[in-house]
């Protein structure tokens, strides 16, 4: 099915130089845009892969690493459903 989109006379032009460039027709690199789109949801907050790996570092390393942790016994199945019957 063949659908007509109406844009602005600029960004045509726009998306079809960008099409040029890379060798392919306007069809296919709106396809790999759409692509693109759909596996980098990076590009929804602005932040890359690296970015977001760096502030995730950031932040953790801004907690310590000293907390209580919890027995076996504490974390059981059993323990934890032992008030029910």
């Amino acid at each position: 099915m063949l659908t007509m989109l109406e844009v602005e006379p600029e960004v045509a032009s726009k998306i079809q130089a960008r099409a040029r460039e890379r060798g392919v027709s306007v069809d296919v690199y709106l396809r790999e845009l759409i692509d693109q789109t759909g596996t980098e949801p990076e590009r929804s907050n602005g932040l890359s892969s690296k970015e977001r790996i760096r502030l995730l570092r950031k932040w953790a390393a801004g907690h310590t690493v000293r907390t209580a942790t919890l027995s076996e016994n504490a974390i059981s199945r059993a323990h934890i459903y032992e008030e029910r019957g």
